[in-house]
């Protein structure tokens, strides 16, 4: 990938994260600095990355893919973040995935070379903006979802002008009925498929099947619905005429957020066809896991006999805030809110407490109820002896919406130094 620009990018005071009193200075510096965040050298709320954990996670996970033989086209809508989408490649993934051709767009700018959208691809402007990139690139690899014959129609209409150097390669997308997008069953998807193998082969081809079964109804109280959910998928692709992907390389099987994959991967690897199969995860956010809901995911699916991931993930994401006011006994107020930490799977959890002059003492009981747009409400137990002052790290919940409220994150040590950063394109 190309990062050269990015490691030119100016940052100055004007960046969220960044000292006021900083002169403008390229990214490619930050680690030179000798910054450290529990020196307060850098101002908050701060959403920092740990070193240690991410490259925790990634040897993890990869070790955990090569064991099953799976890849992995990890979501990037998780970080848009092309320093992260480096490493992820340098690690051994496939691809990367984008939700929308805005992301593609960024993801292509940077180097990607293989993108999965994992969304229905329709509208002129859209379709156009591939088009643009196949001719720009021959070594452009792209996919995306269908999921209708009104898609495929659309899709058609507005290829056949733009006369496309290669076709777009689609898969089908199975959906389950009160889910998301995708369709409700195999007679559906068998007759998608045969209007597909029908259509111009100039313009789309077909690639294979991919679901995303984190929207199954059902699954927060019983994980294991996801079970036969992915064995209907893999009777469908058994059903499929052998005419549609005679002529493949390879067929490939796509599912897998960041909460189910195991169940999904362990379904799917028992396909069998006259072609290879290629089971392609698309888990984005195991590379910094979380302190909420992916980690009690994680947990539950060690706990669970029937499951095959064991392994343990490390939280890379925190979120830094000073306390700013404790107006009333029993309720303080952290120097961070909406605009800086995700708030919709769950609040952040206060873990760490830092006293300038003092070091590390213990948080107590603390629990964050509320926020506003800059502002985390605190309920605190007798036991919390927090001081106005007083630096708080707190653990965050769905790294999707984190990673969205900060253009500029630093990367540190465990020491909390920073040692690098990276740059968000949302």
């Amino acid at each position: 990938m190309d990062l050269e620009a990015l490691a030119k990018t100016l940052l100055d005071g004007r960046t969220k994260g960044i000292p006021a009193t900083a002169a403008p200075f390229p990214l490619a510096e930050i680690g030179s600095k000798g910054w450290n965040v529990l020196r307060e050298d850098l101002p908050l709320p701060l959403m920092v990355l740990k070193r240690s954990a991410l490259d925790h996670n990634a040897s993890v996970f990869g070790q955990y893919l090569t064991s099953h033989g799976l890849s992995l086209a990890p979501h990037g809508k998780t970080t848009m973040s092309p320093h992260i989408f480096a490493e992820q490649l340098a690690g051994g993934a496939w691809g990367m995935t984008a939700a929308t051709i805005n992301q593609v767009q960024v993801m292509h700018h940077y180097g990607v070379r293989r993108v999965v959208l994992a969304n229905q691809l329709i509208g002129k402007a859209h379709l156009a903006g591939i088009v643009a990139l196949f001719r720009d690139d021959p070594d452009f690899d792209f996919y995306c979802f269908l999921d209708s014959p009104a898609q495929l129609d659309n899709m058609l209409r507005h290829l056949a002008p733009l006369a496309p150097p290669r076709p777009v390669k689609v898969l089908i997308e199975i959906g389950a009925k009160g889910g998301r997008t995708g369709l409700r069953d195999q007679a559906e998807a068998l007759s998608l498929a045969e209007r597909l193998a029908a259509s111009d082969a100039k313009l789309v081809r077909f690639a294979g099947l991919a679901t995303f079964e984190g929207v199954l109804p059902g699954i927060g109280e019983n994980p294991m619905l996801v079970e036969p959910f992915a064995q209907s998928i893999v009777d469908i692709a058994r059903a499929l005429p052998p005419g549609l992907y005679a002529g493949l390389d390879e067929f490939i099987l796509s599912g897998g957020g960041s909460s189910y994959f195991d169940i999904v991967a362990d379904r799917f690897a028992t396909l069998d066809l006259p072609v290879p199969v290629r089971v392609l995860l698309r888990s984005g956010c195991y590379v910094t896991n979380d302190s909420g809901a992916y980690k009690k995911a994680q947990d539950e699916a060690k706990a669970d006999p029937r499951r095959s991931w064991k392994s343990d993930l490390e939280p890379a994401l925190e979120a830094w805030a000073y306390v700013q006011s404790i107006p009333e006994p029993g309720l303080a107020f952290l120097s961070m809110g909406k605009r800086d930490v995700p708030y919709d799977s769950g609040l952040p959890v206060p873990f760490k407490r830092y006293r300038p002059g003092a070091g590390f003492l213990p948080v107590g009981t603390a629990e964050i109820f509320a926020t506003n747009d800059q502002h985390a409400y605190v309920r605190l137990g007798p036991d919390a002896d927090w001081q106005v002052g007083d630096l708080v790290a707190s653990g965050v919940s769905h790294p999707c919406t984190a990673f969205d409220k900060w253009r500029f994150l630093p990367i540190v040590d465990d020491d909390y130094t920073v040692i690098d950063g990276v740059l968000t394109f949302f």
